[in-house]
């Protein structure tokens, strides 16, 4: 049986947690406009084009990635060093490694 969440209850931090390991979230977005997302259960990020200027409050990421990269065990931290060194970083938010 699946648990509901009722209209009136709050959605808990370990929920919303839960909720982005399965759909992922934003990294950060690099100076060539492309959000990071990364995805845990996967072990992947996905690359998606976003508009300058791209807010994550009211921006939304979608369409087809512009690249996969399958982590294949490496940590969130590595790619984001990569991006780093190739790219560099626009912004990044609180989801990132320390020290990005």
């Amino acid at each position: 049986m699946q648990s509901q969440i009722a209209a009136n209850e709050s959605v808990s931090e370990e929920t919303i947690g839960g909720l982005a390991a399965k759909i992922g979230f934003v990294v950060g977005v690099d100076e060539e406009n492309c959000a990071h997302l990364h995805y845990p259960a996967t072990d992947t990020i996905r690359v998606f084009p976003v508009s300058e200027g791209f807010d994550l409050e009211t921006d939304d990421v979608s369409g087809e990635p512009e690249h996969v990269e399958e982590l294949d065990g490496r940590p969130l931290a590595a790619w984001c060093e990569y991006v780093e060194y190739k790219r560099g970083w626009a912004f990044t938010t609180h989801r990132a490694p320390e020290g990005f």
